[in-house]
């Protein structure tokens, strides 16, 4: 299968699932969206399961991809903000990874399969956000030279704001807030834990 078609067939399974739910995903429905034979899906993905697994996946690797294509994000703290941020935006492919994630975590809560997989997929992004931070967190160490500081570790902070981005993405979602204000949460937070762009003393846009 071409790198296109898995393409097409990733995203047309997230906008099946922001459109319709879980509860009303079927594999007939991704083929028609993405315009291809349904025989392509369990050849390649296996079942139901390996494909949900793969568009979690995918969702992820979406917001690595539009983190990187952001011109100022050289350094790791403004790639960690890139990458936060790129969570939130009007555009129809954040929304709709974003609604299939929450989606799918929803579900994790009473399948055990689903909650694996969700598991899986967030160990993945936690790590990326954990050794951003890391960087993120010796860069600004150096620029301040704050000997003695005791902040806390990377991996309790990646934990705090993916826990943060996942939560605001909810009330997003859900129309309680804009996306200019859950990334402008996600600045402020960057900013407190002492993750600002040190070459500028604040968070890259903040």
């Amino acid at each position: 299968m071409s790198e296109g078609a898995r393409e097409r067939i990733l995203s047309a399974c997230t906008a099946v699932i922001a459109r319709n739910g879980l509860a009303g995903f079927r594999m007939s429905d991704v083929a028609r969206e993405a315009g291809v034979s349904i025989g392509l899906l369990p050849y390649h993905f296996g079942d139901r399961d390996g494909l949900l697994q793969a568009a979690l996946d995918e969702v992820t690797a979406s917001a690595t991809r539009r983190a990187d294509a952001v011109p100022h994000a050289r350094t790791p703290a403004a790639r960690l903000e890139a990458l936060l941020c790129s969570e939130f935006g009007e555009e129809e492919e954040i929304r709709a990874g974003s609604t299939a994630w929450n989606e799918l975590r929803a579900a994790a809560v009473f399948d055990r399969d689903r909650a694996a997989a969700v598991a899986r997929s967030t160990a993945d992004w936690q790590r990326d956000v954990r050794e951003l931070v890391a960087a993120a967190a010796g860069d600004a160490a150096r620029a301040a030279a704050a000997a003695g500081d005791a902040a806390a570790g990377s991996a309790d902070r990646a934990l705090a704001l993916t826990a943060l981005v996942e939560g605001l993405s909810g009330r997003w979602l859900t129309g309680q807030i804009t996306a200019e204000e859950a990334q402008a949460s996600v600045r402020a937070t960057l900013a407190g834990l002492g993750l600002a762009d040190a070459a500028r003393g604040t968070t890259p846009g903040g």
